[in-house]
């Protein structure tokens, strides 16, 4: 039975995760159902869920309504080696300029082709994070999500792969050593201008409104504490 001194579905992941970096289940591989991994952890069927949500999108699996959950067949191994060398400010600095290149373009995609379904998804996930601004692990969870529902409102599959493995890697720097520097209204305010210019379908505005925000992480994730403004 796990422990309650953390956020169980978090430490369930990290406990699933290790499992799978052990290769217990391999790629394309089914994993047991919510139900048994529930008794086999002592935890809720809740809690299984939303652990398996985060390996989603952590990249390591694949969840299709109806078909169960399977390992993902690609990406992992380059996700693997990216979370290697993020203790190299050099390299997360690379990884910054990877986004800078990509993310405008997506968001200028996203204004050019989402759909209705596509901003009703985003407009909810801006609803959440404004429900969670207390609270920092589930706002960054939040913000991966954003960003991988921006991704997929360009209809690429091949984008919404590659940038979950640079987001979801970033992600690590923020809940860690920049934790303390994060701030949850600047982003959503950040991330509400993104969906107002995909919204009304302005491709320009909405690269505009990509950079600037990925400026102000890029800041943020390399600022020490004194330089971040209250």
């Amino acid at each position: 039975m796990l422990a309650r001194r953390a956020r169980i579905p978090e430490q369930l992941a990290q406990e699933l995760e290790k499992l799978l970096q052990e290769g217990v289940w391999g790629p394309g591989v089914q994993i047991p159902p919510e139900r048994e991994l529930a008794q086999r952890f002592g935890v809720s069927r809740a809690s299984v869920r939303d652990a398996l949500r985060i390996l989603e999108l952590y990249g390591w699996l694949e969840i299709r309504q109806g078909e169960g959950t399977r390992v993902a067949s690609s990406a992992v191994g380059f996700g693997r080696r990216l979370r290697t060398r993020l203790h190299e400010p050099s390299f997360v600095s690379e990884l910054f300029e990877l986004r800078r290149i990509l993310e405008p373009t997506v968001a200028a995609l996203a204004a050019e082709r989402a759909e209705a379904e596509d901003l009703e998804k985003l407009e909810g996930l801006l609803k959440q994070q404004k429900e969670a601004t207390k609270d920092l692990h589930k706002f960054l969870e939040l913000d991966l999500s954003f960003h991988k529902a921006l991704a997929e409102c360009a209809h690429n599959g091949l984008l919404v792969e590659v940038l979950q493995l640079l987001v979801v890697e970033l992600r690590q720097t923020r809940l860690s050593a920049t934790a303390r520097r994060v701030r949850p209204l600047n982003t959503l305010r950040e991330h509400r201008r993104i969906v107002s210019a995909v919204r009304k379908g302005d491709a320009e505005e909405a690269q505009a409104a990509m950079l600037a925000h990925l400026s102000t992480v890029e800041r943020s994730a390399f600022a020490e504490p004194k330089e971040v403004a209250r």
